[in-house]
């Protein structure tokens, strides 16, 4: 599949393509989380799949920009902007509103750090979505009440 099309724009393909692609008979997509301060993450300065996209603020060594994450669990596209990204590299994540640096969950088995974006304005940790923040690893979960959520076989969403 092109990842641009002839007028230089990116492609991201429709949900029924990504339901085939990954054999995804539901989907989790994210329509809020939010900073230790309470705001939303989830904005429509990114769109995926027509799904408003997970707007981070990230700083690393040499800069600091966005990076807008697909809501949808299991897709794991990203688009940086005005920062670019380097594989392995540490990011510090913060919220894009009020520069609250997004608090770690614990360790990722890649030695990054989990991150935890709130799914409630209760900063609850067992309410929330994890993502590490080493740039190319692919760990993230969705806890709700402290059970993870993942896919079976079948593509049906469980919670364990």
């Amino acid at each position: 599949m092109a990842m641009f099309n002839l007028k230089g724009m990116m492609i991201f393909p429709t949900p029924e393509r990504i339901r085939e692609t990954v054999k995804m008979k539901e989907m989790i997509v994210i329509q809020q989380c939010y900073c230790p301060n309470g705001h939303n993450l989830v904005s429509n300065q990114a769109i995926f799949d027509n799904f408003e996209g997970i707007v981070l603020k990230t700083k690393s060594e040499k800069g600091e920009g966005l990076v807008a994450l697909s809501p949808v669990f299991g897709i794991k596209q990203r688009v940086s902007i005005g920062i670019t990204l380097m594989k392995d590299e540490l990011l510090e994540i913060t919220c894009p509103e009020c520069n609250a640096t997004l608090p770690v969950y614990s360790a990722c088995s890649c030695g990054g750090s989990l991150i935890t974006l709130f799914l409630d304005q209760q900063n609850d940790f067992t309410n929330s979505v994890l993502i590490c923040n080493r740039v190319g690893c692919q760990n993230a979960q969705i806890r709700a009440h402290n059970e993870v959520a993942n896919y079976d076989d079948s593509g049906n969403v469980i919670f364990r």
